[in-house]
């Protein structure tokens, strides 16, 4: 069975395009519809979580460090998936060794709805903003205004 895309609209639940209405015109009156649902989510919001990461990256400034000969380098994912763990979203697993892993939960659209995202958007914002831009913005809300100039959101 196909997956029917709706929209909620001040008359009720309606189907979102023509395919999604010819498949419930072809249902009888007083047919029963067991669904589950997923709320898709915002992908402006999403774009601005990048946002805020890419500004976050550009001010992080990591003191010059070398490891057994090699100069350690800026990276943009290491910062993003370190941020990501900083603001309590993470998973935790076991290495081969027997040694701890800490890695960062995905948020992609699948593993997250829009609620959920919001509230790791509000979370990596204080992660950024004690661990590397309190010092550059006036404010946290200040920070936030700057990210949503970058995005024009």
């Amino acid at each position: 069975m196909a997956a029917l895309k709706l929209t909620k609209t001040v008359g009720g639940i309606i189907p979102l395009c023509d395919e999604d209405l010819q498949v419930i015109k072809k249902m009888k009156i007083g047919t029963v519809i067991e669904c589950d649902f997923k709320q898709k989510r915002n992908s402006k919001f999403h774009r601005k979580f990048f946002a805020l990461l890419q500004l976050g990256y550009e001010y992080w400034e990591p003191k010059p460090q070398n490891w057994k000969g090699f100069e350690a380098v800026k990276n943009f994912d290491v910062f993003r998936e370190q941020v990501t763990i900083l603001a309590g979203f993470r998973d935790v697993t076991f290495n081969l060794d027997g040694s701890v892993k800490v890695k960062a939960k995905s948020i992609s659209f699948a593993s997250m709805d829009d609620i959920e995202f919001e509230k790791v958007y509000r979370k990596v914002l204080d992660v950024i903003w004690n661990k590397v831009t309190n010092t550059v913005f006036e404010d946290k809300a200040h920070f936030d205004r700057a990210v949503n100039q970058l995005l024009s959101y």
